[in-house]
């Protein structure tokens, strides 16, 4: 039995200062903003309308509080909670605004992830996207992926596969051939989400990603932020990944949560024919990305992940 998964909607991360946050974000990169309501603000990119695919969240230390997930139709609720119960994963009825039913589990490694069908519409991103004369900063467009780090990275791998429907695109894998990073995608994209391993018995987010029109707002996000004198919030130059064909550069947001602004990737008409490709992850040390160096911080200087029950950010058991 697979949840029907339709995609990748959203995540939710934390921030220590709203404002600043939003300054962050909605003034300088360019992020609309939906609504701010008491801790929370929903922000979405200019070819999204849906009414948020990213949710700031005001707590005490930055993070990831949860990765959304929208399914198909609203029986696969249902179907979901009993299937994810046979995991004995911790799940339960879960609130959030302009959603009208959703439910939020732990996958197997810890990471906190939101279930729903139906999301309010707040405009057409037809129209929305031509609206030039009021796009500003990088002009995010949509939501594209995340990244997580777990421990055991096949369970968690084969829990998206199995459970989820997720199909592997492409991956790096070390001298014994086993999985460092995997791609998986449910409809076509190079990813919507990718696992790399991690040594910590936590789970972590390396980064989200939002998909931008041109490169030229990537270099744009770069300068914006250099002419406020927030250079520390640039963590790398523009780059090309060889694993999704994307160009790319990470940024920190004034918390140090990651956020990755790239050009839009590939897609995969036919999967059948296009088994998945694997990389020595040597070849990222030895020679860097397709061009430009590979910022292996993305894989190490990760963000905690909140417990689902308790709101506080995990930490690590110590013996």
């Amino acid at each position: 039995m697979v949840i029907d998964v339709l995609r990748f909607s959203h995540a939710c991360i934390r921030v220590t200062n709203l404002e600043r946050a939003l300054y962050f974000y909605r003034d300088l990169l360019g992020f609309i903003e939906t609504e701010t309501k008491g801790e929370y603000a929903y922000l979405r990119g200019i070819e999204e309308g849906q009414h948020h695919s990213l949710v700031l969240k005001e707590a005490p230390s930055p993070g990831l509080s949860y990765l959304g997930f929208r399914v198909r139709k609203p029986e696969e609720l249902d179907k979901a909670k009993e299937l994810i119960e046979k995991y004995n994963l911790k799940v339960r009825k879960f609130k959030e605004e302009a959603v009208s039913d959703a439910i939020i589990f732990e996958s197997p490694a810890g990471v906190p992830i939101v279930l729903y069908y139906d999301m309010e519409y707040v405009a057409d991103p037809r129209i929305q996207r031509l609206q030039f004369s009021i796009q500003r900063g990088a002009r995010p467009a949509k939501i594209d992926h995340a990244v997580t780090m777990v421990k055991d990275i096949d369970k968690e791998y084969e829990f998206f596969r199995d459970v989820f429907g997720f199909y592997e695109t492409e991956g790096y894998i070390d001298d014994e051939g086993k999985r460092v990073i995997v791609f998986l995608t449910k409809f076509g994209h190079s990813h919507e989400i990718a696992i790399g391993r991690y040594d910590k018995s936590i789970p972590a987010l390396s980064h989200i990603n939002y998909a931008v029109q041109n490169v030229d707002d990537i270099i744009r996000a770069a300068d914006i932020l250099g002419s406020k004198g927030l250079k520390k919030c640039i963590e790398t130059g523009v780059f090309k990944h060889r694993a999704a064909s994307t160009i790319t550069a990470y940024f920190r947001d004034l918390d140090g949560n990651r956020i990755e602004l790239s050009s839009q990737d590939y897609f995969i008409l036919d999967p059948d024919k296009l088994p998945p490709l694997e990389y020595p992850i040597s070849l990222l040390s030895a020679e860097g990305d397709f061009w430009g160096p590979f910022p292996f911080s993305v894989l190490y200087d990760v963000m905690p992940v909140e417990d689902i029950f308790t709101g506080d950010l995990k930490q690590e058991y110590k013996h």
